[in-house]
């Protein structure tokens, strides 16, 4: 009905598909400021925005802005109905590439021969017959994740779950959610990452982006074995081995009051550092050799 329930709505549950008009009840750009909202939560999302105002500038903005078409008012049925047809379809795609990508992801190796990643590929076979927790530290995109999969694959866990819960892409409200599942009013049980992940390998990525209050309950999650579903009375042993990563300076993080130390010291038994291609260029070459490959296997 207007913008405050758009937001709501999307905050509650992500569209497949949105139609937004630019001009709703808070000002001419509000429509605009939707998009902008919907393309933070996820970018893939089409998004269609219609106008009776319309202009070159307006267009060119939403289209800017991640808009999947612009149409202007009055328009036809039939017209709309193609553009939501093909931003379905496209939004189809992306999933389908997405699902390639993670198939493809599992059978990644580890590349490089320079001392960084010799050294750490000596680590993950030293810990495939520990249940020590792991602590993955490098920047975005430089293949924790990888290594997390890789200890997991020669570990004696490798028959149970290999569980991945994102801390950067959760909303605030929703960690305990995702972390430990929720029973609800009408008795149905929603499984969180926590017994999803039991008798296998729970990764946390990004742990430093956690809230402090479910920083605690990791933490009691850790020294008891055990926990209890939100709006749950009933308590779940526990029996999970954990990988964590970030990005960020985990160290720092303790410093300024954004971690807790006591949770860090459990969670950083063997730490791993993984560090940027900058620092070991001489990796480069095999890299592009082997993605290549790779990437003309996917595409045939």
């Amino acid at each position: 009905a207007n913008y405050n329930q758009a937001l709501t709505e999307i905050d509650n549950k992500l569209p497949d598909v949105a139609i937004i008009d630019v001009k709703l009840d808070k000002g001419d750009n509000d429509g605009i400021e939707l998009l902008s909202h919907i393309k933070k939560k996820n970018k893939d999302i089409p998004v269609i925005i219609i106008s009776g105002h319309a202009n070159i500038e307006m267009a060119i903005k939403s289209l800017k802005s991640g808009a999947f078409e612009f149409i202007q008012k009055p328009f036809d049925q039939e017209r709309l109905i193609n553009f939501v047809t093909r931003a379905v379809e496209n939004d189809n795609l992306i999933k389908e590439n997405k699902n390639l990508q993670t198939q493809l992801f599992h059978s990644f190796d580890l590349i490089g021969a320079s001392q960084n990643i010799l050294k750490i590929r000596d680590q993950i076979e030293k810990l495939s017959t520990s249940e020590s927790r792991v602590f993955i530290n490098g920047p975005t995109g430089s293949g924790k994740e990888l290594i997390a999969r890789k200890i997991h694959k020669i570990s004696n866990r490798k028959k149970g779950s290999f569980v991945v819960l994102n801390g950067a892409l959760l909303d605030v409200k929703k960690y305990e959610l995702e972390l430990f599942g929720e029973e609800k009013n009408n008795g149905s049980i929603t499984y969180g990452s926590l017994e999803k992940s039991t008798g296998g390998i729970l990764l946390i990525d990004e742990v430093t982006e956690i809230p402090l209050e479910t920083q605690a309950k990791i933490l009691r999650v850790l020294i008891d074995q055990k926990f209890r579903r939100v709006n749950g009375s009933k308590e779940i042993n526990v029996n999970v081995r954990i990988i964590s990563t970030s990005c960020k300076n985990i160290r720092e993080e303790v410093d300024k009051g954004n971690f807790r130390e006591d949770l860090y010291h459990r969670l950083n038994v063997v730490p791993i550092f993984l560090p940027p291609l900058k620092d070991r260029t001489e990796d480069i070459p095999s890299l592009l050799n082997y993605f290549s490959k790779k990437i003309a296997e996917l595409n045939g």
